[in-house]
């Protein structure tokens, strides 16, 4: 909450102000459809669309002022505008701003996989809202989110947690010259983002430039896997390592890797069930568990906070259909979260039949067609069928075949996979979803809860 006047904003930002500057700003939205009264509009230019064409709809709103860029979209007489060069620089301009009055330390995430299960763990484990916690909302972790995720931060705020992603080189610093933190947590380092980073070797640089831009009085955070890897390719930076995690030197052990009733046992912790269905869930909720201790949160308090952790929505969200369940993973997806979620489906302790609906994996370069016949092999080994979606399904349908699962079909979207389902589905199946976000694979999620009524109760044993 940004709690300046709309004069005082463009003041901060050397800027030119049109229209009445006195209406305190309430919040600060890129997308029109979420603006209320008081709200500070901030028009980015992008290349699907111009937020600058929203502009009267931000007036409709009742918002407080729009940051426009020059001689850019028709603007309503009464709607306020801060005019500066460059929208998205001043959106990091306002957030360092923000931070700088919040004076408090900020725990910097980031990884190949896992980052926003990691950031809503820490954040629980340190007590949430309650404790003056502030974690960034959903994957609130680009150039654009991570600002966002700053100036939504209360006034006393006593820590935040914020998310850092990347796609392509460079855009690590650009985040981090909005807020560089006190601590890191390295999540996991694995090809993904190719597209965009090129080579593996890549994305470790990009990744552990958050962990170098920790100062020598903070910490880093990870699993010895990380950091093996991260030493391989880059490991220089003045912060302390500390290692943490499951079945490492200083972590914790699985004593029970059944899904939904996984028990670890954790260091200063002692045993005790975790509400995860995921082997990697459970290494994330061990180093944030860690983490938490160092930073000085009781044993008792943890213990109980580790008992109730919620997830994040669309990761690997567990949902009992009568005769079947689902595995809603559809938020995202990458060779190493689909082979996580594999893992979890091999070990599913209910069901006699396993279908894999897996869409397109985006932004894996020059190997996307190897990585995506690599996984339906994969899916191919532990499934009864494979449902591949999109140009990515296919091949992953292809690799699927060369195992020679039984069953395997291909449609080109959810809707044409909605058609396919009622062949695929028995009374006795589990479905796990999985694919990257733009194939909207979540849609799947309601339809699967019909078909299931249609299926009837399930079948007893022995039936």
């Amino acid at each position: 909450m940004l709690g300046l006047t709309v004069a005082e904003a463009a003041r901060r930002l050397g800027a030119g102000l049109r229209g009445d500057g006195g209406r305190k700003i309430a919040r600060v939205i890129t997308d029109s459809r979420g603006l209320g009264p008081g709200d500070l509009f901030v028009a980015l230019p992008g290349a699907r669309t111009d937020g600058h064409r929203f502009l009267a709809e931000a007036a409709a709103a009742g918002a407080a002022a729009a940051l426009v860029q020059p001689d850019r979209g028709e603007r309503p007489p009464d709607l306020p505008v801060i005019v500066v060069e460059d929208t998205l620089a001043a959106l990091g301009e306002l957030a360092r701003f923000h931070l700088g009055r919040l004076g408090c330390p900020v725990f910097g995430i980031t990884g190949s996989v896992g980052k926003t299960s990691a950031k809503d763990f820490l954040a629980q484990l340190l007590g949430g809202p309650a404790a003056g916690v502030h974690a960034a909302p959903a994957s609130y972790n680009s150039e654009v989110g991570l600002p966002l995720a700053v100036l939504a931060a209360p006034l006393g705020s006593r820590f935040l947690v914020l998310e850092y992603g990347v796609n392509a080189p460079g855009e690590m610093a650009r985040l981090l010259a909005v807020a560089r933190p006190r601590h890191a947590w390295i999540t996991a380092l694995a090809p993904v983002h190719l597209e965009g980073m090129g080579d593996f070797e890549t994305v470790v640089a990009e990744k552990t430039r958050l962990a170098a831009a920790v100062g020598e009085g903070g910490w880093v955070w990870s699993t010895p896997e990380v950091f093996a890897v991260a030493a391989r390719f880059y490991r220089a930076w003045p912060a302390r390592s500390r290692l943490a995690g499951l079945d490492g030197e200083d972590g914790g052990r699985v004593l029970d890797p059944r899904p939904g009733a996984f028990r670890v046992e954790l260091p200063g912790l002692g045993p005790l069930r975790l509400p995860v269905v995921a082997r990697h869930e459970a290494e994330l909720a061990a180093v944030a568990a860690a983490i938490a201790l160092d930073l000085g949160v009781p044993a008792e308090e943890l213990r109980a906070r580790l008992q109730d952790l919620r997830r994040p929505p669309g990761r690997l969200a567990v949902h009992e259909f009568g005769p079947i369940e689902v595995l809603d993973d559809a938020y995202n997806s990458s060779p190493a979260a689909l082979e996580a979620a594999l893992d979890v489906v091999r070990a599913w302790p209910r069901r006699r039949r396993r279908l894999a609906v897996l869409g397109t994996m985006h932004e894996l370069g020059a190997d996307s067609e190897e990585l995506h016949r690599s996984a339906g092999a994969s899916a191919g080994r532990c499934c009864d069928a494979v449902l591949g979606i999109g140009p990515g399904g296919e091949w992953i349908a292809e690799g699927a075949r060369a195992l020679g699962c039984r069953r395997v079909e291909t449609a080109a979207d959810p809707a044409a996979a909605e058609r396919l389902l009622p062949e695929l589905l028995g009374d006795d199946t589990l479905v796990l979803l999985k694919a990257s976000r733009a194939v909207g694979l979540d849609r799947l999620v309601p339809v699967l809860a019909r078909l299931a009524a249609e299926l009837g109760p399930p079948r007893e044993e022995g039936a």
